[in-house]
């Protein structure tokens, strides 16, 4: 994944559960580090899914994100 991750050109939204099992937070922070449009995302209190373990804050964090890049866009001629 790490090798290919540099192309990605659109907005990114990475969120991980601050207490995932499974993987850390460093993975969405080498995310950010390659890909400076990347909006990160650590859940508190949140393990491997944090859509069913905090989904109220993910669908919080998707809103705000989805808002953002919309904005942008408008304002993109």
């Amino acid at each position: 994944i790490e090798a290919e991750i540099g192309t990605i050109a659109c907005p990114l939204l990475a969120l991980q559960g601050v207490d995932d099992e499974y993987g850390t937070l460093a993975q969405i922070h080498g995310i950010a580090a390659r890909l400076p449009h990347t909006k990160l995302v650590e859940v508190a209190r949140c393990g491997h899914s944090p859509h069913k373990d905090q989904p109220e804050v993910v669908i919080a964090a998707v809103s705000a994100f989805i808002a953002g890049v919309q904005n942008r866009a408008r304002r993109t001629p």
